[in-house]
């Protein structure tokens, strides 16, 4: 749904030829090509997904100049399927760090964890956090 819906609005603001969003099974393979952003948003799974991995992906595969968005969960809506207690989201930093990055060639514009108001599928809404990482690569 999220991807129509990007394709959808892209087409709407005359950048269509511009945007291309594609869902893509991580475990098989990464997308081929260059790109000037890349967004992973809430990339959690119960499967085994090596995460920074993936991520370090996404991060070579930009171009210079190109920017890796990442938004995580930082906290367990109520509605959640998983309300382990114990369950601890890394944080933008951690994440960073995780992708072992050199740091001549990446800059760190945002690492925030904002809240925000969200609606669950039964209509609740309860206060979250996201874990957001905006990375640079200058070189």
């Amino acid at each position: 749904m999220a991807v129509e819906r990007l394709a959808s609005l892209a087409r709407s603001t005359d950048v269509g030829d511009r945007v291309v969003a594609l869902r893509h099974d991580l475990h098989e393979s990464f997308p081929r090509g260059r790109f000037d952003l890349i967004c992973a948003h809430y990339l959690h799974t119960p499967a085994h997904l090596d995460r920074a991995t993936v991520l370090r992906s996404a991060a070579h595969a930009l171009r210079q100049g190109g920017r890796l968005l990442v938004v995580d969960h930082g906290s367990t809506a109520p509605w959640s399927w998983n309300q382990d207690r114990d369950l601890r989201y890394p944080g933008p930093r951690e994440v960073a760090a995780d992708l072992g990055l050199d740091e001549t060639t990446w800059t760190v514009e945002r690492a925030d964890s904002p809240r925000r108001i969200a609606e669950g599928p039964d209509g609740r809404t309860a206060e979250v956090t996201d874990h957001v990482l905006l990375l640079h690569r200058t070189a």
